[in-house]
């Protein structure tokens, strides 16, 4: 995975690889700075303005542990 500020320019050469690439964008704002007035489509604009918890720093970890546990 690559993260990197939107604000910065980013380009690349195509995909020479076999496999696919995925991009999914993620814009992350103030929940003050919701959209008033919704003017594209669900999976466009997603419209659930709940703030983001924060969680453990090992939280991914813990995760992996109980899923290792269930399988």
């Amino acid at each position: 995975m690559l993260m990197f500020d939107g604000n910065l320019v980013h380009g690349s050469s195509g995909n020479i690889t076999p496999f696919p690439r995925k991009i999914v964008y993620l814009t992350v704002n103030a929940c003050s700075n919701y959209i008033r007035k919704p003017t594209r489509e669900e999976w466009l604009a997603h419209q659930d303005f709940t703030p983001i918890e924060t969680v453990p720093d090992d939280a991914l970890l813990e995760y992996a542990r109980r899923k290792k546990k269930v399988a």
